[in-house]
């Protein structure tokens, strides 16, 4: 089968991670792939993070995936995006047999520029929604969004509630959405977790770690805010925080403000295993999450997880992994996190990882891919 991978840009954020494994596993399977995107200068990547991103590239490449730059594939509204359109038609020109679409710029400029070509499937990656715009623009991206549904053979929610809350925004019909979860490599993680512990201990240095781009829709403000609550009990109480973006001085400066600043510390993007092997839980409040690839890497290190009420994460989480809390009321995020956790926890949380591995995911978007093009 001849698949194209569209996606607005390519950095370390979910949707990028998961599409690249969906395309670096299908060239194994003997698919003839091609992955096309925006040039992802909005992205700010830092250099370690960028060169996570060209090191994967690589392997696709080495494997024989066909990688197509769009220069001006961008985030941004604006008259480039007739340029971004031509582009796409241009690679259409290849013709395939499938086009899979993902996140909201690629996934309406790419189903219209597909048009009839081939099978088109869209995966929205969570949604934009809540969280990312003002009322108005957000009441124009919705329209939109219901016009490209009809435009697609299929729709993939990475969890049952994503695909309720398009539905109940009237986006597609209930027979074009499926379930497919974001892969993570469950296996991998579990095994790396369990070296690190065997070589370095395991004295829960750090209280709590988040991993997540700094960015507004992540909600590490929310978080900081309950480190500061959670620091009045426990004083000496270590929180990591994992990654970097637009947010990082302001968060650092947070910080300092609640006197925080010696409790919490900003790790940049470093391999977030080795504080995940040393934690004693794991906390993300985002304000909006497709999913939530970093609580199943969590789940991996048998962590108890605390997460927002938001559609992709309350559905991950309950009480036999961690606690959902409303994550604007430091108190109660604080307490969740002061929990003693039940043993049994770690368990739970390591079997749940199994329901969200690569493997899953690939026969998933295998079995859905076949029966598009027999239909």
């Amino acid at each position: 089968m001849k698949i194209l991978h569209l996606i607005t840009r390519m950095d370390r954020g979910g949707s990028a991670v998961n599409t690249l494994i969906s395309a670096t596993q299908q060239l194994k399977q003997g698919h003839h792939v091609v992955l096309a995107m925006g040039l992802s200068d909005e992205s700010e990547m830092s250099a370690d993070e960028a060169h996570r991103v060209d090191e994967a590239m690589a392997v696709f490449q080495v494997l024989g995936g066909v990688v197509k730059k769009l220069p001006s594939l961008q985030r941004s509204i604006g008259f480039h995006d007739w340029r971004a359109y031509r582009e796409i038609s241009a690679v259409m020109d290849l013709q395939f047999d499938l086009v899979h679409t993902h996140t909201s710029k690629a996934g309406v400029l790419g189903r219209l520029a597909v048009g009839k070509r081939a099978r088109i499937v869209h995966t929205p990656h969570g949604h934009i929604f809540h969280g990312y715009f003002g009322a108005l623009k957000t009441k124009l991206f919705l329209l939109i969004e219901r016009w490209m549904a009809h435009r697609s053979g299929a729709l993939i929610a990475l969890t049952k509630a994503e695909m309720n809350d398009h539905l109940k925004l009237g986006i597609g019909r209930a027979g074009q959405w499926h379930v497919i979860p974001s892969g993570v490599d469950v296996g991998g993680i579990s095994q790396r977790i369990d070296e690190i512990r065997l070589a370095e201990g395991y004295d829960r240095k750090w209280d709590a770690v988040s991993v997540g781009r700094l960015v507004p829709v992540k909600g590490m403000d929310r978080l900081i805010r309950a480190w500061a609550a959670l620091c009045r009990e426990k004083p000496n109480a270590r929180l990591a925080i994992i990654g970097d973006g637009g947010e990082m001085e302001m968060l650092k400066s947070l910080a300092a403000g609640l006197g925080v600043e010696k409790n919490v510390h900003f790790a940049g993007w470093s391999d977030p295993l080795p504080y995940l092997a040393d934690a004693r839980s794991f906390v993300l409040l985002s304000h909006n999450e497709g999913m939530g690839r970093a609580v199943i890497e969590a789940f991996a290190a048998s962590l108890p997880c605390v997460v927002s009420n938001v559609c992709g994460l309350s559905e991950l989480v309950d009480s036999e992994v961690g606690c959902v809390v409303d994550a604007d009321t430091p108190v109660e995020v604080a307490h969740a996190l002061l929990s003693d956790w039940r043993v049994e926890i770690g368990e739970h949380a390591r079997m749940r990882a199994d329901q969200y591995s690569v493997e899953t995911m690939i026969d998933g978007l295998s079995q859905l891919y076949e029966q598009l093009c027999h239909d």
